[in-house]
């Protein structure tokens, strides 16, 4: 009962309505178009772009998720001295609110003010303040940023519970073979991580593609459209626009590339 009422339920009433010419400023007039929110919205040139943006920014932050969330896993992982310490500091950034590190990074990065700024000014690499938010392709780079330094404690945790889970029998082995750090971590190491970077892989997929808060708080979907991902699109559609149809025509639309990618990602693995 209880998922019927608060899933069953939204999803039926989203797809009447997105079959529906939806607009919030025409109260009176919703006229039955069946799939042409879809089509509309398909073909108009901001979802192309979003899409287009979507993908870069999800390739980008996946790759950066997975190389630098394996290297810190390897450094949780050994001997270090103080590593127990940094097991418990390294969630502190994930345990933060989305919307409170969008804005923490939107200080950090400010144009007349911002703490990089002053760091890079002062060490000389830079001569003036650098407006990382006005400009497309830093935004770009900084919407990254931001997200890596959400994320990547969690994709650290999840490489380090596989890391403990491979025998040490394996490394020893390998050593008196005359093995090296880079071919123990070629064919022992990400071999039996394979699952792991799978599961990682698929869920940042999904949380890269639905990010908002950040967005909504750090850039606003620009400059421009430089940094109007999917979800800042179908926002965009529903609560600027007020065009109820096409929003939720485009919502439904990235539910179903999210589950697809989903889908595939683990159909690629049988435990």
């Amino acid at each position: 009962l209880a998922i019927a009422l608060f899933t069953i339920y939204p999803i039926l009433y989203a797809a009447r309505i997105s079959v529906y010419r939806y607009i919030l400023t025409r109260p009176k007039d919703r006229p039955f178009v069946g799939l042409q929110n879809f089509r509309e919205v398909i073909t108009s040139y901001y979802f192309h772009n979003s899409l287009r943006i979507t993908a870069i920014y999800t390739v980008s932050v996946l790759v950066v998720l997975l190389v630098f969330g394996l290297l810190v896993a390897l450094l949780l992982n050994s001997k270090v001295r103080m590593a127990y310490v940094l097991r418990t500091f390294i969630l502190w950034p994930w345990a933060i609110p989305a919307a409170v590190s969008g804005l923490l990074w939107k200080w950090l990065l400010n144009s007349d003010f911002g703490a990089l700024n002053g760091l890079l000014y002062m060490f000389g690499l830079i001569t003036k303040y650098i407006p990382f938010l006005a400009n497309p392709t830093l935004a770009k780079i900084s919407l990254v940023m931001a997200h890596v330094w959400k994320e990547i404690p969690l994709v650290a945790i999840f490489f380090l519970a596989g890391l403990q889970l491979i025998p040490n029998e394996l490394y020893e082995a390998a050593k008196i073979d005359g093995g090296g750090a880079w071919s123990t971590l070629r064919h022992i190491t990400l071999p039996l991580l394979r699952p792991t970077i799978l599961v990682v892989t698929v869920y940042e997929t999904m949380v890269a593609i639905l990010t908002f808060d950040e967005i909504y708080v750090l850039t606003g979907g620009g400059p421009g459209d430089a940094t109007a991902l999917i979800s800042w699109f179908a926002y965009a559609e529903i609560f600027k626009s007020l065009n109820l149809g096409h929003g939720i025509a485009l919502s439904l639309i990235i539910a179903a590339i999210t589950l697809v990618l989903s889908k595939y990602g683990l159909a690629k693995y049988t435990p």
